[in-house]
This record gives C-alpha cells, sequence and structure tokens, in this order.
C-alpha cells in the first residue's frame, strides 16, 4: 500500500477498452519510471472482451504481490473492469479515486518516456505555482515506429481557443500524454466535461487558462502518442469539429463563431468531394446541437451559420476548380452567389472568376506560390522550434 505522503505521489488514470495489443506496453510505461516517488496506477476498463483483463490482472498481481521490481518508493495498482459511460466517464471516476499530489490520465495505447515522472516532479518542485507542466513528445503508428516529432511551445490561451484559418488547422499545440497537474486543480475547475468524447483534453487547457491557473511547457520529451487507424484520433477528418465548435463558442462568444463556422462547413464539404446538398444538412444539425442554449444565442449561432455557408461554399468552388473539378466548381459557385447576390463582388467571387480568366494552369503555379508563402509564415511564426531549434 502507498504511504500517506502524497506530495510524493502521482496518480495516473488509464481508460481502457478491448486494446490489448497495447495495453502492456502503456502499463509497462508507468510501472517502469525510475525516481524517489510512489506510483498510484489505475486502470478503468470498460470491460473488454480481447485480452485487456490478462494483461491487466498480470500487472497487478506482479505489482502488488511484490514480483514487479520497483524503480520508484511504491507502486500501487488498482483496477475494475465493467461497463461505463464513456472513457471520459472512466478518466474522471479513475480521478475521484486518485491518492497523489500530481494526477494525469494515460490512453490504453499512449506510453510514457523513461524519466517523465522524475520530470515532472522535479518541475513542479522547483515551481511551486504552477499547476500544470506539459512536455513534447513523439506521435507513432501502431507498430511503435516515429511517425513525427510532437514538439509544443509556451502556453497560450489566445491562440490555444483560436483556429489557423489561412492553413485550415487547429491549434491544440498541448501533448495530452505529456500533461501533468496538481490534483488541486479539481477544486478550482472540477473535472473533465463529461459531455465531451473528442476534444474535452483542450477544453481543459483551456479551462485552465480562463481561470488564471499557470500552464508551464518544458522541452522534454514526457509522451508517445499513439495513431492507429479506426480509433477516434484517425476515425474522420470531421470528427473532432462539432465538440470544437462548442468550445470555440463556450469560450470565444457565439457572435464570434462566423469563421469557424466556415471552415467547419468548408471541411465537411471537402470529406464528402464537394457535395452541397451534405453542407446543407450539417447546417440543421450543428445548430441542433445547441438547441439548450438561450433563444437570442440559438438566433446568433443561426445568423452566423447562414452567412458562414456561402462563404465555405465559395471557397469550395475555388479549391474544386484547382483540382480539376470545373463542372462542380461552377454549380458550386452558382449556389453561393444565388444564396446572397452580393457575394459577386467578395474577394473569394473574384478570386474564382479570375481562375476561370487566366485557366486551371496559370491558377494552380499562383496557388503553389500563396502556400509557400503562407507555408513560410506558418514555420516562422508557429512551428519554429521544428525548424530553428534543430539547427542550433
Amino acid at each position: 500500500m502507498l504511504q500517506k505522503n502524497h506530495k510524493k505521489t502521482i496518480s495516473i488514470i488509464t481508460p481502457s477498452f478491448n486494446q490489448g495489443e497495447y495495453l502492456e506496453e502503456t502499463i509497462r510505461s508507468v510501472i517502469s519510471q525510475e525516481g524517489d516517488f510512489y506510483i498510484d496506477y489505475i486502470i478503468m476498463d470498460g470491460g473488454s472482451t480481447d485480452s485487456s483483463v490478462d494483461i491487466i490482472k498480470k500487472y497487478a498481481d506482479l505489482v502488488n504481490e511484490g514480483s514487479w521490481k520497483k524503480n520508484c518508493l511504491e507502486i500501487d495498482l488498482t483496477w475494475v473492469s465493467e461497463k461505463d459511460a464513456g472513457q471520459t466517464y472512466a478518466i474522471n471516476k479513475g480521478f475521484k479515486m486518485a491518492r497523489g499530489e500530481v494526477v494525469s490520465w494515460i490512453n490504453s495505447d499512449d506510453m510514457y518516456f523513461p524519466g517523465s515522472f522524475s520530470a515532472v516532479f522535479n518541475h513542479f518542485s522547483h515551481n511551486p505555482d504552477d499547476d500544470f507542466v506539459f512536455g513534447d513528445g513523439d506521435v507513432i503508428d501502431e507498430t511503435g515506429a516515429l511517425q513525427w516529432e510532437w514538439l509544443s511551445r509556451p502556453y497560450n490561451l489566445k491562440l490555444l481557443k483560436s483556429y489557423h484559418f489561412l492553413w485550415n488547422d487547429f491549434t491544440n499545440y498541448i501533448m495530452q500524454q505529456a500533461t501533468f497537474w496538481r490534483k488541486g486543480v479539481f477544486d478550482k475547475i472540477g473535472l473533465l466535461d463529461s459531455s465531451l468524447h473528442y476534444s474535452m483534453d483542450i477544453e481543459y487547457w483551456i479551462r485552465a487558462g480562463e481561470e488564471g491557473l499557470k500552464l508551464s511547457h518544458i522541452p522534454v520529451k514526457l509522451g508517445k502518442f499513439r495513431l492507429i487507424p479506426g480509433t477516434k484520433s484517425l476515425s474522420s477528418d470531421t470528427a473532432f469539429w462539432p465538440e470544437n465548435l462548442e468550445i470555440f463558442r463556450r469560450y470565444n462568444g457565439a457572435k464570434a463563431m462566423k469563421p469557424f463556422l466556415t471552415y467547419f462547413f468548408l471541411n465537411k464539404g471537402l470529406s464528402r468531394d464537394f457535395d452541397i446538398e451534405y453542407i446543407r444538412s450539417q447546417n440543421g444539425l450543428i445548430l441542433e446541437r445547441w438547441r439548450g442554449l438561450s433563444k437570442g444565442e440559438q438566433e446568433v449561432l443561426k445568423n452566423r451559420a447562414a452567412k458562414a455557408t456561402p462563404i465555405a461554399c465559395l471557397k469550395l468552388s475555388n479549391m474544386a476548380f484547382l483540382r480539376g473539378k470545373t463542372k462542380k466548381a461552377y454549380s458550386i459557385y452558382k449556389f453561393a452567389i444565388g444564396h446572397k447576390r452580393l457575394l459577386t463582388f467578395h474577394y473569394l467571387s473574384i478570386g474564382f472568376l479570375f481562375k476561370i480568366l487566366v485557366g486551371s494552369n496559370v491558377s494552380a503555379i499562383l496557388s503553389r506560390f500563396r502556400t509557400s508563402i503562407i507555408q513560410q509564415y506558418r514555420n516562422r511564426k508557429y512551428l519554429y522550434r521544428y525548424f530553428y531549434e534543430r539547427r542550433s
């Protein structure tokens, strides 16, 4: 059993469900950590029917019977296997059981780097005012092969709750597998939002910043994030969008939602080969999510969605033309202009007509030049660690 000195205890929660192929590596990455601390490891299995429960039992017996060679002061491995209400519910349930001063969760297909816990305790001991610490890591595939490095950056709340409109990408630069916080954070901002199943981590980082908590970055690799076909992270190009839209609304306000909705409709159109009717159906579905809001806020969101739809279609018409889908490009353009005649004078409309005038070859050259300029700007302003730190 763990000692009462919880200030030297780290509680790690692993939500698990039918990922026995990877679970053993996850468990070993937790219980192999070396340092002057206690590990309170809690595995919340959702009633797996594969080899997961056998693997959990194996390591629980090794650890709790004293057969596992410990590299830290003590380890306690607690686990349950029962049907639950999903990943976020399981993580929160585990957090309620946690006994450590430092907490985090690691999914059943992800891992920690050796030395991660020592680095975290070292940071917190020297930075008593910090509530969170997050580091860097690796993104790996199902075999464990490196796909790319995840190099984070100092915490920036404004950036975190925005969207990179220039290159159509989310701005979550914090790696969940490399993030840890003091248990006292729960008393300040509560647990994860159980209504979120894809984006509960980014919402938590934003909520913490909104409440004035201090999140610090250290340039140390702490976690490994495994990308596996068929799991949530790779389930769909647009799977995260509905929850992220709710986060954007929650922390930016309904009046600021037009550009976010524009890119939501744009990405939905791209995912269905420029299908206009599909975009129109998504308009109603996303508004349905906000039915519980006040009538005033619903009207604002409805207005923003109505304005966002034709703008998204203008963007799609330009993209369809560049991809050689001329017929679809014309059709989408006519739909957008028919929605609102004044959009004929919008820069995206003028850009579309210019592309038609100069032809596909010239348009493609100009598009590549524009993309190159945007990429250079992105590298300098946002991805600087990937380029300049490696050269120094």
